[in-house]
């Protein structure tokens, strides 16, 4: 977590005189030692502001942007599960063939045969999702910069949690195959089915993505024990499991038809798939701070935006993990 923007918007906000904000530049260990991007080149912030108002410059946008970054790389979840596509348009076209094709035996000095494939298509169409800063003129009056600093970090996180949700329930809904637990085997025991019925299906499962509850009992089949990946589960951090990469994600869904949860019958609290088959992400802007272009007069303005969509490919490469 940095301090950066509560003291870059203390500077600004609260305009100290030249020897006072000199004092604040040697004293405060966080502007003394704090680096920008200046002229090509990286400059230490205090040498910046020697002559200079903070206002003159564009440390107050830059941090603002970082602190957005920030609270959405606490959410990311999916952006990292799929693949990300960029988009030139609003809507991006997405050919795709059969789920798996056999090269055919060919006898020496024989014409290599032909394979034409019937080409389906997807179009992923863009969307536009905002938030904006609860930012209140008694923040700023009361000097509040730890706040401000929370809500902006609150906007960006915002906004991964709808690609995370959209992603989600575009996966929760399409997949075309589901490994009902019965109550038993619902940690490793139910990905290692799961990744079978994807592989059966013709696609090799390398991805699976968990709620906190199936997070949980996972964990629990790996620690206290001697299997591999104990001791990364022991410091915190979900190692691959079965040869697939693993994520969590707990944002809530948005399916008429399932439960992202995995404590009673019925829920779907795991998704196993193949990353590159089951389908993913369109991006045309990624998280964007706009309207921001004088830090003094739109601090309670500013919006944070991006421009994205999802959709699924496969449906037999996706598997719901019931409870």
């Amino acid at each position: 977590m940095t301090l950066k923007l509560q003291k870059y918007l203390k500077l600004l906000l609260e305009e100290p005189g030249p020897a006072e904000q000199k004092r604040m530049l040697e004293r405060d260990p966080v502007l003394r030692d704090a680096t920008a991007w200046d002229a090509g080149a990286v400059k230490p912030v205090r040498e910046l502001l020697v002559s200079t108002k903070i206002q003159n410059t564009t440390l107050v946008q830059a941090e603002m942007y970082a602190t957005v970054m920030e609270g959405a790389q606490l959410a990311t979840c999916f952006r990292d599960a799929v693949p990300v596509l960029p988009m030139k348009d609003s809507t991006l076209t997405l050919p795709y063939g059969s789920a798996g094709t056999y090269a055919e035996e060919v006898t020496e000095g024989a014409p290599i045969p032909k394979k034409n494939q019937d080409y389906a298509k997807i179009d992923i169409k863009a969307k536009k999702y905002g938030a904006a800063p609860s930012i209140t003129n008694e923040m700023i009056e009361d000097g509040l910069y730890p706040i401000i600093e929370m809500e902006v970090k609150y906007a960006g996180e915002s906004i991964e949690n709808k690609l995370n949700q959209l992603m989600l329930t575009e996966l929760l809904d399409t997949a075309g195959k589901e490994k009902d637990t019965g109550g038993s085997d619902q940690g490793v025991k139910a990905i290692a089915k799961g990744k079978a019925l994807v592989k059966k299906a013709g696609f090799m499962a390398d991805t699976f993505v968990m709620c906190a509850d199936a997070e949980a009992i996972v964990l629990c089949d790996l620690v206290p024990s001697a299997n591999v990946g104990a001791d990364a589960a022991m410091s915190g951090r979900l190692p691959n499991i079965l040869g697939m990469r693993p994520f969590s994600c707990d944002v809530a869904d948005a399916s008429s038809t399932y439960t992202w949860e995995y404590d009673s019958d019925g829920d779907i609290g795991m998704l196993v798939f193949d990353s590159r088959k089951c389908g993913g992400i369109g991006m045309k802007r990624d998280i964007t701070v706009v309207d921001y272009d004088d830090p003094e007069k739109d601090l309670k303005g500013m919006n944070v935006t991006a421009r994205f969509g999802v959709d699924a490919v496969f449906a037999d490469s996706i598997a719901r993990i019931e409870y």
